[in-house]
Order: structure tokens, then sequence, then C-alpha cells
């Protein structure tokens, strides 16, 4: 079983990499998923040395290169004239550990806010700018130079896709949110399906009715905003009743899985690997995720199995594994909001070695406190 977790590079350049990785090894972790393009964060670190928090817009922790097109990652700005990628890079090398790159690609709200036509339009009409549309030829360039650009300038054992789909909804939250309508699973899932020019055009080539699923879509929000539909109804049943939005979602599965064809030929030295949406493994038809047509074009998925117990983090994995034949890893959040203790940590890692997992991610090196590593130490333990 191999083990890995998942970090921000201020992390391990504050505490020292050699450091870390004399931790990590008492851990029984191996490798690093380490953030190298990363979206708006603010962090609490309770055991990093040089700093509390620390924020940042959506930004690269590297300088990249030329080859890019309209849109291009933008370095952070605390790293300055610094390589932090490179600072890591060379660091890590004498120890132990396989480094990762942990990859943000469409949750860019920098890029989308100074680009909204490249965003996600929902069904009113509007740019989400949290969300840049996978659809948009010019959002397609940017992620394949992103990933041969990293693929480049770093012996990666792998690079791992997060947000490389549709994503929807309110964005895992937005500063200053002001939502007082409880919108639900379906709310949610409707008000952030993208309906912009690139998305109705391949649509309507399919023979879909698109001005029928806009409709559909901005008139159940509206009921759910009146009060005249529940927002608890039933995902499931409201799709049967309306083909033609299921047909739309459905049909950026084929955008989606000719963008990673194009992927995986711009990843030559590392594999390659995909984070199934942390919204509910069996929901990735939502972000135009048909896993099994994704199969043939990276080595692995990522189940973000962050449930309380075994038995809801491993469905997690069993659902995946359900659904395509490419092999499965899993991720854990081992502390709050997600597991309160130690023995809940070792049987849910015990239950993802149960399922034939091939591999787990722990969340994340520097927001987790002393104790919460401990637990992870203990949990892999009988594993190494």
């Amino acid at each position: 079983m191999e083990f890995a977790i998942w970090a921000y590079p201020w992390d391990l350049l504050d505490e020292g990499v050699e450091l870390v990785a004399e931790r990590l090894a008492e851990l029984g972790i191996g490798e690093v998923n380490l953030a190298t393009n990363y979206h708006t964060v603010q962090t609490f670190h309770p055991h990093n040395p040089e700093r509390s928090t620390f924020f940042a817009y959506p930004s690269a922790y590297f300088h990249p290169d030329d080859e890019y097109g309209r849109l291009r990652p933008v370095t952070n700005e605390t790293m300055g004239d610094a390589d932090w990628l490179d600072q890591i890079v060379e660091d890590i090398e004498d120890t132990h550990l396989d480094l990762n790159s942990w990859t943000i690609g469409c949750h860019n709200s920098r890029l989308g806010m100074a680009n909204r036509d490249l965003t996600i339009e929902n069904p009113y009409g509007d740019s989400l700018v949290f969300g840049l549309c996978p659809s948009k030829p010019e959002v397609q360039e940017y992620l394949t130079s992103l990933l041969a650009d990293l693929d480049q300038r770093a012996p990666f054992r792998r690079i791992e896709l997060e947000t490389f789909d549709y994503f929807y909804g309110t964005g895992f939250g937005w500063h200053h949110d002001k939502f007082h309508v409880e919108l639900g699973d379906l709310g949610e899932f409707l008000f952030g399906l993208c309906f912009c020019e690139d998305c109705r055009a391949a649509a309507a080539d399919s023979g879909i009715d698109v001005d029928r699923a806009r409709a559909d879509c901005v008139e159940t929000l509206d009921d759910i905003a009146s009060g005249g539909l529940p927002s608890d109804v039933d995902v499931a049943g409201w799709i049967v009743d309306h083909p033609e939005v299921l047909a739309f979602a459905k049909s950026k599965a084929e955008t989606l899985t000719a963008l990673f064809e194009d992927l995986r030929t711009a990843v030559n030295d590392a594999q390659m690997g995909y984070y199934i949406a942390n919204l509910g493994t069996e929901d990735s038809w939502k972000h135009g995720a048909d896993l099994r047509k994704l199969s043939p074009h990276v080595d692995y998925y990522t189940a973000l199995a962050y449930g309380s117990d075994r038995q809801e983090a491993t469905a997690d994995v069993r659902t995946a594994q359900s659904m395509t034949d490419t092999p499965i890893h899993a991720g854990i959040l081992p502390g709050y909001p997600i597991v309160e203790d130690g023995a809940t940590l070792s049987d849910i890692v015990d239950g993802f070695v149960e399922t034939g997992a091939e591999r787990i991610s722990f969340y994340n090196y520097g927001l987790l406190p002393d104790r919460n590593l401990d637990w992870i130490g203990d949990a892999t333990g009988p594993y190494r």
C-alpha cells in the first residue's frame, strides 16, 4: 500500500523540505501531492514555524513558460522572483519522497474575472467567474499548456487533476456569499449548469433542444426560490421528467473526453490521475465526467472519500470501482470537520485497504495539527 499527503509549497519551505521528509517518513508517507497551480485560499497552519495563515488569489507556484495562449497562469505574488517549485524539486531530490503535482484546472476566479466570456454561463445568462468552461477552445489550450509546462519542468511521478471539468454550482463558497434560498442538490446543479455559446452549440449539434433545456432549468430554479418546489426534490426523479436537461448535461461528456485525450498527450513523463468530484462520486456526470469514457486517457482516479466513518468513506471508493475498471485511489481528510479521532481514521484506512484501493492520500500536511499527523502514523503502521 502506498501513502501520500497533500501539501502547500509554503509549508514545505517554511519548515524545511528535509525536516518535513523526516516527519513524513515517520508517518509512513512516501509521496507529496504538491499544490502547483491553485485556487483562492486562506489557510490556518497549526504547526508552521513562520506563519499562522496564508492568503492567495488563484496562483501558480512556479514561473510559467511562454507556451500559452490567451490564458496564462498568474505567478503568486508572495513568491516574488523566487520559484518555489524549483526550490522544492531541488531540496526533495535527496529525500525518500516522490513528488506529485496537485493541479487545479477550471476553478480559477482570477482568470475568470479577467475573462468573463470564458467562464460558466448559468441558465440565467450570468457569468460564474469562479469556473472556466472547458468547452471553450481558449480554456482547452490553457489546460493543455499548463500540463505540458508542468510535465517538462519537474520530475513528477504523478500529475493529478482537480476541477479539469465543468465546475458547477456555487463554487464551494465565495467571499461573502449571499444565498438566502436553499437550493438543494437539484438547484445547486441547475444554477451552475453552463449554457455558454460553445456548450449550446455542441448540444444543438447532437439534436438536443437547448432552448427547452434552458427554460426547464430557469423555471425550476424560480419554483425553488418561490417555494413552489421543495429544495429537497429528488434529483433522479426530476431528471427523468426533464430529458432535455439530462441530455444537455450529458452532452458535455463528449467535450470533456476529447479534452482529456489532448491532456494525455501533453503528459509524457508522469502518470496522470483525475480527482472524482467530491460532491458525490455517483454524481460525476454533473461535472461532465463519464468515468468509463475518460478511462483510456488517465492512469487512475482518486475518489475524494471524505466520509466520517468506515462505511461512508469506503462507499465512495466502491461506487467509483463500480463505475470504471481504471484503478481507484482514495483520499481522506483526517481531521475537522470529517474525522474526530485516531481510531476512526485507522478504521477508515483499514476499510480502504479492504476495498483494494491502490493508494491513500491524506489532506493536508500544513492544515492538520500534530496530533492528527500522529493519527496518520498509527493508521499506516500495519501496512508499511
